[in-house]
């Protein structure tokens, strides 16, 4: 049996399927998948929470959009079960169609390289805005790039791994950020929160769990690619949802406090609500200025963050191309994407209107394609084969004629 918290190296063996053989020897336990999404799912969440129509009542927006991440959930991991043994650049053009299922495995790729560049775009920000604004946004972006494809090119399990170690530290410094922020004298307005519902109605709140869903808890779509390097692929959801509705309690406590101090409008209108909030943070003239504290969190839940997107398109071409191995790819792909993230956007706050149209443009590469591969799946009667070396075997009846001889 799979045991939590321990990496099941003797578990390793190349990962094979009808379409390609690809290079991934790491296989990931329950617990690594768990902290992976979490570490992946901080992100840049608690960065850049988008308030939008919610107004005060953003925190709620979140909870609500984190039930709903809890059903893109069962999707991911009911497509990694249904197909254990293959990812979605396997699978999709075998139940869509080759030329259909590859057009949709493009529109994969796409989304994924404008995501990674969106994250490490967000990361650069971060870096000129509140420490070294004398920097060329470039220079982070390059650092940035080449730590994520050094970690990329050593594969999945070492990149579990450092989630394993980074994810419980930075989740708990998270907690005690908030804490500290409440028990500041003079800080926290909890009038700011009223009325619970913006001019009390409940459709404002509604309105406000759409951008909320896509970013970021849709954004698991990724793992999809993750999912079939699990030891055990059929029980991914446990884990999964655990780390989304873990995540999604944080950031709502995140977002409740950026309102309570901040006030809707100005949480809403500065470019990192989070780190103005806890700049704020002032004990006894002793504790305070733990910003430098918060940015290590972002540092390194935005690295996996972005080194999902990154593993995820390297994977995917390198399928797509029908190598062997995606390895080669990788330092291409990231002369790709470093340069991409600097013409994103000219200024920060163009970026934070493209996030009004995000959800709409996401939604459709995070949901819907995944949801109309599995309805079509399961109306054509559709599996696939679990990976090499996961088939239980079947008892041999001469080695139990034998032992049972023996026994006698």
């Amino acid at each position: 049996m799979e045991t939590w918290g321990k990496s099941p190296t003797s578990h390793r063996a190349h990962f094979t399927s009808e379409v390609t053989t690809l290079r991934e020897d790491g296989r990931i336990s329950s617990w690594q998948l768990a902290m992976l999404l979490t570490g992946f799912l901080l992100g840049t969440t608690t960065l850049i929470i988008p308030v939008g129509p919610a107004k005060q009542s953003a925190w709620l927006a979140v909870l609500l959009a984190g039930i709903l991440g809890l059903g893109a959930a069962w999707l991911y991991t009911a497509l990694g079960a249904r197909f254990p043994g293959e990812t979605p650049f396997q699978y999709t053009p075998r139940i869509l169609g080759r030329w259909l299922g590859t057009l949709v495995v493009l529109g994969y790729l796409w989304f994924s390289l404008h995501l990674a560049a969106l994250i490490l775009r967000n990361l650069g920000e971060l870096y000129v805005v509140a420490i070294m604004v004398q920097t060329p946004l470039g220079v982070f972006a390059g650092i940035l790039t080449a730590l994520a494809a050094w970690i990329v090119r050593s594969g999945l399990e070492p990149l579990a791994r450092l989630a394993e170690l980074l994810a419980p530290g930075l989740f708990l410094i998270m907690i005690l950020l908030n804490i500290l922020t409440f028990v500041t004298p003079d800080l926290v307005h909890l009038e700011n929160i009223l009325p619970l519902l913006p001019d009390g109605r409940l459709l404002p709140v509604i309105q406000g769990v759409l951008p909320v869903l896509a970013f970021p808890f849709a954004e698991s779509f990724l793992f999809l690619v993750v999912i079939p390097f699990l030891v055990q692929p059929k029980r991914a959801f446990l884990p999964f949802a655990l780390a989304i509705a873990g995540t999604a309690l944080l950031t709502s406590t995140v977002a409740f406090r950026n309102i309570a101090v901040l006030g809707a409008s100005e949480a809403g209108r500065v470019n990192f609500p989070s780190l103005l909030a806890i700049q704020l943070i002032n004990l006894g003239d002793f504790l305070q200025r733990l910003d430098a504290l918060v940015i290590f969190v972002w540092t390194f839940a935005g690295f996996l963050k972005l080194c999902l997107p990154y593993y995820f398109l390297a994977l995917g071409l390198a399928t797509l191309l029908k190598l062997k191995d995606y390895r080669p790819l990788v330092l291409p792909l990231g002369l790709v994407i470093a340069p991409f993230s600097l013409q994103l956007y000219v200024s920060f706050p163009q970026m934070l209107q493209f996030t009004r149209i995000w959800p709409f443009y996401s939604l459709p590469f995070t949901i819907l394609l995944p949801a109309l591969t599995l309805l079509v799946a399961a109306l054509r009667g559709l599996h696939g084969q679990p990976a090499p070396g996961r088939e239980k075997k079947k008892p041999d009846p001469v080695k139990r004629k034998n032992r049972e001889k023996g026994s006698r």
